[in-house]
C-alpha cells in the first residue's frame, strides 16, 4: 500500500468593487457564531451558519454537475468526506488538498481531503468554489495527479468570466515579455509540479485547454488527457502526448499544436472560428498571411515573434517537497512510512514591485 499526497491550489486577482456587493449580501461575517454543515461529501466550516449553509449546499451541487459536465456520469460518495474552510473577505483564493491510496485495480482512490476558499461572497460561489470542486473531480475520476496545465487549466474554465478574462490578459503579458514567459509544450505537457513561477502556467494552461476544449468539448478533453497519463505510465514523455494529440485533435505532434495555439491566440483567441476551423486552424491563418488581423501586436514583423516560445527562455525550476510520514495501515495497524511529495506555490505573487495575484 503507498499513500501519495497532492496539493494542487488556485490563485485568482483581487477584482475591486466586490466588497460592496458581498456586505450587500448580509454575510459580513462579523459577530456571528462560527456556522457547521455536513452534507454528504462535504463539512463546511464558515463564519455563520448561513454562510456555511450556502456553500455546503452549492458544493454538492457542483460535485453533481460539473462531474456530468467533465466526465458523463456522477461521482459515488466519497468514503471520507471533504472539510472546507470558508473565510469570507480579502482577495479570491483556494486551495485543496488530498492523498491517493492505491488500489488493487491500480487506480488511486482520495482520501484525507482539505480545502480552503477564501474571498468575497459572490466569487467564493462563482469561482473559487466551483474551480476546487474541479480538482476533487478530476483527483477522483483519473486516481492520479495531472499534469499541471491541465489540471490548472480545466479548473479555470469553470470560473465566472471576470476570472477567466484576468487570465487571458495575464497571458498576454507574459508571451510579450523579453524574454518570453511561454512554456514549450514539449515541456508544459509533462510537468507534474508547479513551477516556482506559476502565473504563466495557470495563463497558458487555461487557453490552452479552452482551445482544445472548444474543438472537441469538454468530456473528449477529460478522455484526451486520460489516454496521455496512461502513455506517462510508459515514460513516452512529451513523444506520447503528441501521438495522444495526432488521434484525438488531428495535430501530428505538440509542435504543430503549438503553432496553431500560437497563431489562434494571436488572431483573438476566436471561439466560434475555432469550432468550425478545428485543426485546419493553424493552416487557414498561415494562408491569409498579412491579412491576417492579430489583436496582439500590431505591427506584422514582431506579431508571431512576440509569441514564439520554441525558443523561449524559461527558467522555470520545479518546485518539489518530500518529507516522509508515518501512518497505520488500515488493515493490519502497523505504522507505515511514505515518501509524500507535496506541491506548493505562495500566495503573494509579485512580478517585479507589481504585485499581480494577493
Amino acid at each position: 500500500m503507498s499513500v501519495r499526497l497532492i496539493q494542487v491550489c488556485c490563485l485568482f486577482s483581487l477584482v475591486l468593487g466586490f466588497a460592496a456587493s458581498e456586505m450587500a449580501s448580509g454575510f459580513d461575517g462579523r459577530g456571528q457564531s462560527r456556522g457547521r454543515v455536513e452534507s454528504t461529501n462535504f463539512v463546511v466550516y464558515a463564519s455563520d451558519y448561513r454562510l456555511a449553509t450556502q456553500v455546503s449546499q452549492r458544493a454538492e451541487a457542483y460535485r453533481k454537475s460539473l462531474a456530468i459536465e467533465w466526465t458523463g456520469r456522477e461521482l459515488a460518495p466519497w468514503s471520507q468526506k471533504c472539510p472546507i474552510e470558508v473565510e469570507l473577505g480579502g482577495a479570491s483564493s483556494g486551495e485543496t488538498s488530498f492523498a491517493f491510496v492505491d488500489q488493487s485495480n491500480g487506480r488511486g482512490y482520495p482520501i484525507e481531503w482539505q480545502m480552503k476558499i477564501r474571498g468575497p461572497y459572490q466569487r467564493i460561489l462563482d469561482s473559487v468554489l466551483p474551480h476546487e470542486i474541479t480538482h476533487t473531480i478530476f483527483a477522483t475520476h483519473f486516481g492520479q495527479p495531472l499534469p499541471r496545465w491541465a489540471d490548472e487549466g480545466a479548473c479555470t474554465m469553470v470560473e465566472h468570466e471576470l476570472e477567466k478574462n484576468k487570465n487571458h490578459q495575464l497571458l498576454m503579458e507574459f508571451l510579450h515579455s523579453k524574454p518570453s514567459m511561454g512554456i514549450p509544450f514539449n515541456r508544459m505537457f509533462v510537468m507534474r509540479s508547479y513551477p516556482r513561477q506559476i502565473l504563466p502556467l495557470y495563463a497558458q494552461g487555461y487557453s490552452v485547454a479552452k482551445f482544445l476544449i472548444y474543438q472537441g468539448g469538454k468530456q473528449r478533453f477529460v478522455q484526451y488527457i486520460g489516454k496521455g497519463l496512461k502513455q506517462d505510465e510508459m515514460n513516452r514523455g512529451s513523444a506520447g502526448w503528441s501521438a495522444v494529440t495526432a488521434e484525438f485533435y488531428g495535430y501530428k505532434d505538440l509542435s504543430e499544436l503549438q503553432t496553431s495555439w500560437i497563431k489562434w491566440v494571436g488572431d483573438g483567441s476566436n471561439e466560434i472560428a475555432l469550432k468550425t476551423a478545428g485543426n485546419r486552424y493553424s493552416k487557414m491563418v498561415s494562408e491569409q498571411g498579412s491579412e491576417s488581423t492579430f489583436a496582439i501586436n500590431p505591427k506584422p514583423s514582431e506579431k508571431v515573434a512576440a509569441l514564439n516560445m520554441g525558443g523561449a527562455k524559461t527558467n522555470f525550476s520545479e518546485q518539489i517537497a518530500t518529507s516522509p510520514e508515518s501512518r497505520k495501515s488500515p488493515e493490519s495497524g502497523e505504522n507505515l512510512v511514505f515518501e509524500i511529495p507535496i506541491y506548493r506555490h505562495p500566495k503573494n505573487m509579485t512580478q517585479g514591485s507589481k504585485p499581480i495575484l494577493r
